[in-house]
């Protein structure tokens, strides 16, 4: 027979079978547990299969009419388009009307929804001056218009994640209440298992389908307003660069399942008030009705290269909330470290003069 050790699930150390109270008693904590319902929480422990979250495009690929040499047919005019394999749209040099490149037999989507741009580029442009405007430590140069020339509106392909969600956490919590004698100094811990679970329902978790655009800095300009969320409409296109994406949908799943688990976990957390510590010792999420959707986001790209290294400015194309790195005057900086330096030596002088009446 093999011998089992049963552990707290409050504290982790071992439990002993109290016959007084027919329960496992923790000596450590002072926990009792009843066997039945100890042994249900051992094998839910056990369990570490993860349930699947899966999702399903529910839009069938529609198809291009492209000819034999891979070249696509305008469907304004019947001319013949050239364009490189990234294009998503593009505008005919016959006709100038706007043309959306579908791909046939790659699997390739157009895209369901897609939210216009609302800020001008007048405006992205003087955000980002005022971004720059007060930084005492930004090159003097750097502030020259020309840097700030190479400006683009570009719609970022997004995929979008619907889902009805359950989510499972279990917690290690502890409360801690100190008090103190003439002699010594006490700390008394109590620690407990705290279970949460819930439904949750998630409305298009966006994931960047691009490589050329970082998800840190994509996921830093959210949030979209779906409010203004659209069919998509190739018109708005017009002006703008596309490009398709280039992360498919179950690459963007990964990221997806990071944001779901992160979320729910947010949020099965602020539930549990009242402890001086909370530390997560298992979660687990399923999802059903899952839905893949293909969008369109505006951005506006702001690029330039500084003493040999490449600085991206990013702007929400509907909100207009912006994110970049700027460049720093070494100069400047040790000046402002020295001076800063100076004003603390003095100060501590000066406090010294204070308190001591000289110096020595």
């Amino acid at each position: 027979m093999d011998f089992v050790e049963y552990k707290c699930p409050c504290c982790g150390a071992a439990l002993k079978f109290s016959s007084g109270a027919q329960k496992l008693k923790c000596d450590s904590c002072g926990n009792k547990y009843d066997v039945a319902a100890l042994e249900e929480w051992r094998e839910a422990e056990q369990d570490t299969s993860e349930p699947e979250l899966h999702w399903e495009y529910q839009k069938e690929a529609q198809g291009a009419k492209r000819t034999a040499d891979g070249k696509y047919v305008c469907p304004s005019c019947a001319a013949e388009i050239e364009v490189d394999e990234d294009t998503v749209s593009t505008k005919c040099p016959y006709c100038d009307n706007v043309v959306v490149i579908k791909a046939t037999a790659s699997g390739e989507f157009e895209p369901d929804f897609m939210i216009p741009f609302q800020v001008e580029a007048g405006d992205a442009r003087q955000r980002l001056e005022n971004f720059c405007r007060g930084k005492r430590l930004l090159p003097r140069d750097f502030k020259n218009r020309s840097y700030l020339k190479n400006m683009k509106g570009y719609y970022v392909p997004y995929w979008l994640f619907d889902c009805d969600a359950r989510a499972d956490m279990s917690f290690r919590a502890t409360r801690t209440r100190t008090w103190s004698d003439s002699e010594y100094n006490y700390v008394d811990t109590s620690h407990y298992l705290v279970h949460r679970g819930g439904e949750m329902e998630f409305y298009h978790v966006p994931v960047d389908g691009s490589t050329e655009m970082d998800d840190k800095t994509t996921e830093s300009i959210e949030p979209f307003d779906y409010g203004g969320i659209k069919d998509f409409n190739p018109a708005y296109l017009a002006g703008y660069e596309t490009d398709k994406y280039d992360v498919d949908a179950r690459k963007a799943e990964v990221r997806a399942k990071e944001r779901l688990y992160n979320t729910a976990e947010a949020a099965l957390r602020n539930t549990v008030a009242g402890y001086d510590g909370l530390v997560v010792k298992r979660r687990q999420m399923g999802a059903r009705s899952g839905k893949i959707s293909y969008a369109l986001f505006p951005v506006w790209l702001f690029e330039t290269i500084y003493d040999k290294k490449k600085y991206q400015f990013a702007i929400n194309g509907q909100t207009g909330r912006m994110v970049g790195e700027l460049p720093v005057d070494k100069g400047a900086y040790w000046k402002y470290l020295c001076g800063f330096t100076a004003l603390g030596t003095a100060v501590c002088s000066l406090i010294g003069i204070l308190l001591f009446g000289g110096v020595l």
